[in-house]
């Protein structure tokens, strides 16, 4: 039984490492993509003014062409939404060939919040296991009656727990927004698909 036990102690300690190197990507990745977030909402406000949306988000009465015009060109151009759109516009009456396109653009947004939902879950179990596993060791210091190895796990275990809620609240917030953007330009672009093919 010892011998579990110790084996069990072993295999917590060496994960240790992997949980905080985990922890430090998944916080790189969430201050990358709230830094592309911010690009993206940009963007989003800067095609929005150009196509006319209002603040309701109602679009303008303006006809399709116009409006597919504005959506198909800027700095944005690059993006799902925008790509979309011009992939609309090489079969402006095929009504399969819009399913397929507006079926990868809902593909292409679940990718985008894959990362999202990952932060949301992941980052809280991270720093959980990072506040667990410095615990043991901090305990066994503690009974031995070395503060100085309690006080350095310690500070592991709340730093760890720290990041690891900053990721996750990170993470929903984005996915938040990014779903409601999602939700928005798949509405938008049914809209338009469906514009398209009642053209003469």
């Amino acid at each position: 039984m010892e011998q579990l036990i110790h084996a069990l102690s072993w295999i917590s300690a060496a994960l240790q490492v992997p949980v905080v190197v985990a922890i430090l990507y998944l916080l790189a990745r969430g201050l990358l993509a709230a830094g592309g977030y911010y690009g993206r909402w940009s963007d989003r406000l800067r095609w929005r003014r150009r196509i006319g949306v209002d603040r309701d988000g109602h679009l303008p009465g303006a006809d399709i062409d116009a409006l597919v015009e504005g959506l198909d060109g800027g700095r944005g151009a690059g993006r799902p939404l925008q790509r979309a759109v011009a992939a609309l516009r090489l079969a402006p009456t095929d009504a399969a060939w819009h399913e397929r396109v507006i079926t990868e653009f809902e593909l292409s947004s679940d990718r985008q919040l894959a990362l999202y939902r990952s932060m949301t879950r992941i980052g809280p179990l991270l720093g959980l296991m990072g506040t667990l596993i410095p615990l043991g060791p901090a305990l066994v210091g503690l009974a031995a009656g070395d503060i100085s190895l309690l006080a350095r796990k310690m500070e592991v275990a709340f730093a760890t727990t720290v990041v690891g809620l900053v990721i996750g609240a990170m993470g929903f917030l984005l996915h938040q927004s990014a779903s409601r953007w999602a939700l928005d330009d798949l509405s938008l672009l049914e809209f338009l698909s469906s514009k398209l093919r009642e053209k003469p």
